[in-house]
């Protein structure tokens, strides 16, 4: 995936979905993953499958939102790997609903996962690239679409949540680029996707995306030359364009 052997790569929210295709796309790819989600049977199964299938994969269950499990996670991938190379920000939650009834509370847990955690785990992560991996390393944070478009009404606390996200990674980014640092930080916005998350049912979507379409776009991003920050991908399915 790039010049070092087997890169280190941590992926959250990875025991299925977006999170789980993007960790198999980087093992197919030769890098060594760390896959973290709340569900321990979702993330062993998923890197048991990545194993079979030739993969280097480790499973590490737990909350992203708590500073005791985001300060262990780092240093277990720092005691078992000694660097990190590319962190993936996937983990995140939905806080929909019409002004009229959406919950405060909801909105207190989407920022406080999709943002103030995914600050957390920016912050860890680029503190151990420095020190580890010669202040060289990949980030991609998960927006939307909606970090850059409504859509529609409704999802406001998840609409501001990614448009934290945008605003947040474009800021550390030039922070970085800034000071002459090679670790890139960069936005990886799909629109509507296949998931459990937004497809519990399991019902047929074929006008929608697959995990799979959003993993290309993140190998995309992670495979870059250490002087090239792919700073914002947005993709969609034309049946589902927002134009």
């Amino acid at each position: 995936m790039n010049k070092k052997p087997s890169p280190i790569a941590l992926v959250t929210g990875a025991g299925k979905g977006i999170g789980r295709a993007i960790a198999k796309r980087f093992a197919e790819e030769g890098a060594t993953v760390v896959l973290v989600a709340r569900t321990e049977m979702d993330i062993q199964s998923a890197a048991e499958e990545i194993r079979a299938v030739g993969g280097n994969a480790q499973a590490l269950a737990g909350d992203v939102t708590d500073a005791t499990f985001t300060a262990s996670a780092f240093g277990t991938v720092r005691e078992r790997f000694g660097r990190l190379d590319i962190l993936v920000n996937n983990a995140g939650r939905t806080a929909g609903g019409r002004i009229e009834n959406a919950s405060v509370e909801a909105l207190r847990d989407c920022l406080e996962l999709n943002v103030v955690a995914l600050f957390a785990w920016m912050q860890e992560a680029i503190l151990m690239m420095k020190e580890t991996a010669d202040d060289t390393g990949k980030i991609v944070n998960l927006g939307s679409v909606r970090s850059h478009w409504t859509e529609a009404g409704g999802g406001g606390g998840y609409n501001a949540s990614k448009y934290a996200v945008r605003g947040m990674t474009e800021s550390v980014a030039r922070q970085l680029h800034g000071s002459g640092s090679k670790i890139s930080v960069g936005l990886l916005c799909p629109g509507v996707v296949d998931t459990p998350l937004v497809n519990p049912k399991g019902e047929p979507r074929p006008d929608w995306m697959r995990p799979e379409d959003v993993a290309e776009a993140a190998l995309f991003m992670v495979t870059a030359r250490d002087m090239v920050n792919v700073f914002d991908v947005t993709l969609f399915s034309q049946a589902q364009s927002p134009w």
